[in-house]
């Protein structure tokens, strides 16, 4: 028994058409770098205040937050975990578990 192909036209259906529209939108219409050949290596400076933590704060753990991720957010350094884990010494036993809801104080910048 020899097995039956559908037609071209039927494989394009309209929705994969639709699908295959919005893709190429999407992408002709996000924004292309500006960085050049040129300005690769270069160094960028950030305004001074841009990781100031004036004053300790308490953080709600969302999702998929971690130690080094919320050092960088908001000391823009991911080394710097460590401030945060001793600030938050007694809720915080294993550096690499955090629990969704979970408040932690993090510490201000020295």
């Amino acid at each position: 028994m020899q097995r039956r192909t559908p037609p071209r036209s039927r494989l394009l259906t309209p929705h994969w058409l639709c699908l295959i529209t919005l893709v190429s939108l999407f992408l002709l219409s996000t924004p292309v770098s500006a960085i050049t050949e040129a300005d690769k290596g270069t160094l960028v400076r950030l305004p001074d205040n841009t990781y100031s933590v004036p004053e300790a704060f308490l953080y709600e753990v969302k999702g998929n937050d971690n130690l080094h991720w919320l050092a960088a957010k908001f000391y823009g350094d991911a080394r710097q975990w460590v401030r945060i884990y001793e600030a938050n010494g007694e809720k915080v036993r294993n550096p690499n578990i955090l629990h969704i809801g979970q408040q932690l104080l993090i510490p201000p910048n020295p």
